[in-house]
């Protein structure tokens, strides 16, 4: 989950993103999407939603369903997920949890492929295989604000992303460098290697300590297609 160097890999956002005690995820296999629990706690009235975007960022599938979380479960197959027959190679699916509120508590992005799946001996299926067409996504644009803050010993960047484009900005990773546009390690992202939707707004937090920081600090935000 960190290289030699500190400086922390994707694996850590998945692992994160996977372990969240209340967390939303979709079944490559079954086409659907479900929900685990871990919290010693039932909730009652939260909200799924599933979006399916084509290689375009075309929307082309939307279901969202009302469910009450039991203690310590999981709602397993809440619904399953149409892809039209004339879908893209390459799609991607974007789930939400929102509790009662309407506020968010869980999010999934995934990348699918049509390819079909042979078994587990093989590399092929929608999960592993037949994704070349990424190369074709358009271009993204992504607006990034950000605001300063200190206690004694740490400093701390708030950072706000927002998708302004009408594509999907794919695999997104932001960095802490310095002036030699080295990453400033160890650096503590709240998130990092995330997708952005059309429209969708983020915000993450960079926490480095003070000790580590020199001249020329610098905020760089990199992606597949921005």
């Amino acid at each position: 989950m960190w290289d030699w160097s500190l400086e922390p890999t994707a694996s850590l956002y998945h692992t994160a993103n996977a372990l969240e005690p209340l967390h939303v995820q979709f079944d490559y296999l079954k086409n659907t999407v479900s929900v685990i629990n871990d919290y010693y706690k039932s909730f009652s009235n939260y909200t799924v939603m599933a979006q399916v975007y084509d290689i375009n960022s075309r929307k082309v599938f939307e279901k969202s369903a009302k469910i009450n979380l039991p203690s310590d479960g999981v709602i397993n197959d809440v619904f399953p997920i149409c892809f039209p027959e004339d879908i893209s190679q390459i799609h991607f699916i974007k789930l939400r949890l929102t509790d009662e509120r309407g506020r968010e508590v869980s999010s999934n992005f995934y990348w699918r492929s049509n390819d079909k799946y042979e078994g587990s001996k093989t590399l092929t299926g929608p999960a592993a295989s037949g994704f070349e067409d990424l190369s074709k996504l358009k271009q993204a644009k992504v607006k990034l604000t950000y605001k300063v803050r200190e206690d004694n010993n740490n400093y701390f960047v708030d950072i706000t992303l927002r998708n302004t484009s009408g594509q999907i900005a794919f695999f997104n990773q932001l960095q802490f460098l310095n002036s030699k546009m080295s990453p400033i390690r160890p650096s503590f992202y709240t998130d990092n290697f995330f997708s952005l939707t059309p429209g969708e707004k983020k915000t993450v937090t960079i926490e480095t300590a003070k000790k580590k920081l020199g001249e020329g600090v610098i905020l760089v935000l990199k992606g597949w297609n921005i």
